[in-house]
């Protein structure tokens, strides 16, 4: 044991000591910090130098103007009160209102010629606009308010009838994977990037160690157990600890600025506790289980430049679990998101979002559970054959199912 604490406490500080590992923590952080202050300087620049003697702040009125050609609008106050985007204006002849909207001193014009007949006038017609839409609500809606009252008919009374309130209420008896599927998605994307980034570390420094030798002088110095367990766990909690800086400086950063934000990011930051414990299990041991896998390939190297091709294979199944997995997140009940979810290769983002999105039994999870402990110990025992194998061979890369078989013939 003291063998592999001494490679545990090396990798780990060895991952502590280079720029890379911080300066791409600190940016990420930088980010997540602007951003979520991004409502809280927005309010404090907005409030500053706008507020008058009585302390009351002035708000931005956009301003739209109109002409009523024929005079057919009857009830112009009903128009003007229906529509949402800003306020209406007269003005007295088309000319005047084309100037003033090309001089942006009116968001846009209407050239009204009856209920149910306009022209349209916008300096710059954009993309997402929906200006004329509003208008058009609202010229309805004066319209029906004249056909009803020139028929003695509240219309009040009538929208009731056609267009009545109703009230209703979700009550959910298991979990609500709508709101669920924000966080669910990130951690698991989260995790996803963790196990591909680090684990492309640890074969490349194992690979590196065996290229200048210095996997012969360390495999005769301990146990290769001692070896790919310190370097895949070192390796480990070096992300994990990255990994956790990330969630705790958006956590915190948002309950400071979550008033600013009127709580609406609550669903996506107040993660059930539940969630979380599953998520840290399962996903530190899937990080385990393809950590020793990558730490198996990189001894079968000699060359840091052939990481890549080597690892190929291994990368391509983990993207394939990445996109059933979130393909699952549409359904949890798919049955081959189901079958995922006991797989060691793919346990530990299939279950989770079956913990987190769906209805998963305490059995399920147990059986999940064990079946991806001891597929990550075997892995990690089998990881540590390989790399005793992989200190005696040099040249060419060595593949895996070739490995495997030259320890079957020992």
């Amino acid at each position: 044991m003291r063998d592999f604490f001494i490679v545990f406490k090396f990798e780990l500080l060895n991952y502590l000591k280079k720029k890379a590992y911080f300066i791409p923590m600190i940016i990420i952080c930088a980010m997540i910090i602007v951003i979520l202050f991004i409502p809280t300087i927005m309010n404090f620049v907005s409030g500053f130098g706008k507020e008058g003697e009585t302390g009351e702040k002035e708000e931005d009125v956009r301003l739209y103007a109109y002409i009523d050609v024929n005079n057919e609008i009857v009830n112009i106050d009903e128009l003007k009160e229906n529509f949402s985007r800003g306020e209406l204006e007269e003005l007295s002849s088309i000319e005047i209102l084309k100037e003033k909207v090309n001089s942006e001193e009116y968001e846009a014009g209407f050239v009204i010629k009856s209920y149910t007949e306009y022209d349209y006038v916008v300096k710059n017609n954009k993309l997402y606009e929906n200006d004329n839409s509003s208008f058009e609500y609202a010229l309805k809606k004066a319209f029906r308010i004249h056909k009803f009252e020139e028929m003695g008919m509240n219309y009040e009374d009538v929208e009731g009838l056609i267009n009545p309130e109703i009230k209703s209420e979700t009550i959910i008896l298991g979990k609500d994977s709508a709101s669920n599927y924000l966080y669910t998605y990130l951690l698991t994307f989260g995790l996803y990037f963790l196990i591909i980034l680090y684990g492309q570390f640890t074969a490349t420094a194992v690979a590196t160690e065996k290229g200048n030798r210095t996997m012969e002088i360390l495999i005769t110095s301990t146990k290769s157990r001692n070896l790919i367990f310190g370097k895949v766990l070192g390796s480990a909690a070096a992300g994990v600890l990255q990994f956790a800086v990330i969630l705790l400086t958006a956590k915190v950063f948002y309950e400071i600025n979550a008033e600013a934000w009127d709580y609406k990011l609550d669903f996506l930051f107040n993660v059930p506790s539940e969630v979380l414990l599953n998520f840290s299990i399962f996903g530190i041991l899937g990080y385990l289980f393809y950590s020793f896998i990558f730490g198996a390939l990189g001894a079968l190297v000699s060359r840091s430049e052939d990481i890549n091709s080597s690892s190929t294979p291994v990368t391509l199944l983990f993207i394939v679990v990445f996109f059933v997995t979130a393909m699952g997140m549409q359904n949890t009940e798919w049955i081959i998101l189901k079958i995922f979810s006991y797989l060691p290769f793919s346990s530990s983002m299939a279950m989770f979002v079956r913990i987190s999105m769906g209805t998963v039994s305490n059995l399920e999870i147990i059986i999940s559970l064990l079946i991806l402990i001891v597929s990550t110990v075997l892995v990690g025992f089998f990881g540590a054959m390989i790399y005793r194998l992989g200190s005696l061979m040099y040249g060419n890369p060595v593949k895996l199912r070739e490995a495997i078989k030259m320890l079957r013939d020992q």
